[in-house]
């Protein structure tokens, strides 16, 4: 999930101070926070998913501009 959110712009920052978590920031965007480990929940898969529906819909938008 990380590659899809940085091959969509996103840029990952590690985690500080033993934290157990990944955040992703796009400008304009609200952060995008997922768990170092695996299983990932069923949350952080929707939140990412949404997040690819928000960029092809941007980029169909800048198609027909």
């Amino acid at each position: 999930m990380a590659q899809a959110l940085t091959k969509i712009g996103y840029t990952q920052n590690r985690p500080k101070g033993g934290s157990s978590h990944y955040t992703f920031r796009k400008s304009g965007k609200m952060p995008i926070t997922l768990p170092k480990g695996t299983p990932m929940g069923k949350v952080y898969v929707e939140m990412v998913r949404d997040a690819i529906l928000e960029y092809e819909r941007e980029q169909e938008a800048d198609k027909h501009e």
